[in-house]
């Protein structure tokens, strides 16, 4: 099982938003961030998201994953080996409205659409031994997402925002742990009734 490459790791800490960066760096040495594609049987693990649906996109992730429409991120604890969370990552774009365009310093570009990585799915397994038990892996796999928009930066492919559809379908409070990460409503795509989700971008250079 191959492990993620750790520059992933070190340039998510060029900006921290909620994780300090001591305890960014207290769970990277305990954790290891590995690819769906690169597990046998992902079903060797237990995991508990507490939402059926996120507990049962694992059993289908390496498809997704093997057609290009999403990458699966494992978050594995390196001394038990049980999975802590999991992330999707796929390639977006956000349309902004004048006054996002301002917030953000970008008003002098001439089109609405700016490029993003959205984090698909993020899900936190909430049945977990003692040794392991601790706040900060949703975090932590948010500021590795902000890493690895960094990497599409250097390797030559821009990236300027992170981008997620919070769903509040099954938790109300899912804003507020996007918000406390450095997330913000998206305004061009805001519902007036929102059911199932809330759009939200974060801006990896704040």
């Amino acid at each position: 099982m191959e492990e993620v490459a750790p520059e992933m790791f070190k340039r998510a800490k060029r900006i921290m938003s909620y994780l300090t960066l001591d305890e960014y760096e207290a769970i990277n040495k305990e954790v290891k961030l590995v690819s769906i594609k690169d597990v046998d049987d992902v079903s060797k693990y237990s995991f508990d998201s507490s939402i059926v649906e996120y507990n049962n996109f694992l059993n289908i992730a390496k498809v997704y994953d093997e057609l290009e429409v999403s990458k699966t991120f494992l978050l594995i604890h390196r001394k038990t080996d049980e999975l802590l969370g999991y992330m999707t990552l796929s390639a977006d774009s956000i349309k902004l409205t004048k006054d996002e365009k301002e917030m953000h310093d970008l008003s002098k570009i001439p089109y609405a659409a700016v490029p993003a990585i959205k984090v698909g799915k993020l899900a936190v397994n909430q049945d977990v031994s003692n040794i392991v038990k601790r706040k900060g892996y949703g975090s932590f796999l948010l500021d590795t997402a902000r890493g690895q928009a960094f990497d599409m930066n250097d390797m030559g492919v821009a990236c300027r925002f992170l981008t997620v559809d919070a769903d509040i379908e099954y938790n109300q409070d899912t804003p507020q742990f996007y918000e406390k990460n450095g997330f913000v409503e998206n305004l061009s795509n805001k519902s007036r009734n929102p059911k199932h989700t809330i759009s939200m971008r974060k801006d990896i250079m704040v």
